[in-house]
């Protein structure tokens, strides 16, 4: 019990962080134009989202869940549980989200060990994704 606890709390520091890190980065700018986006296409890089951090530590979230019992089905992101604990059948993950982003998928549906995490950009309202793999895209209509 003392172990996932430390685990989990680790978990937790490394999560906010690499938050606060990458929050550090993202503000500190060379000066240049910040509008890098090629008008044409009216897209972000995925790499230039600004939500990317937030998926990648929920993917991190539901990965390292994954690497200690891979027969979950679904997987629930929540920020009322401090460590991870089974409620309703459903294994719940210690997981918030940073204000860059209006939302971040809650519960996270796994089919042989593959799935997305989707979230909203608070500034752009634009819907990002990212895979199992870490593969981040635009989700368009």
């Amino acid at each position: 019990m003392k172990r996932n606890k430390a685990l989990t709390s680790a978990l937790g520091v490394v999560v906010a962080l690499t938050g606060v890190f990458g929050l550090t980065a993202c503000g500190s700018d060379d000066g240049g134009s910040s509008s890098s986006n090629d008008s044409s296409s009216g897209e972000q890089a995925a790499s230039e989202s600004d939500i990317a951090e937030d998926l990648e530590n929920a993917r991190t979230a539901v990965a390292d869940a994954l690497a200690e019992d891979d027969s979950w089905a679904q997987i629930m992101l929540a920020s009322d549980v401090s460590a991870p604990t089974v409620k309703y059948g459903l294994l719940v993950v210690p997981y918030t989200f940073s204000e860059a982003a209006s939302r971040i998928q809650g519960t996270v549906n796994i089919d042989d060990g593959k799935y997305t995490i989707d979230g909203d950009s608070a500034e752009t309202g634009q819907t990002w994704q990212i895979d199992q793999d870490g593969t981040i895209t635009e989700v368009t209509e």
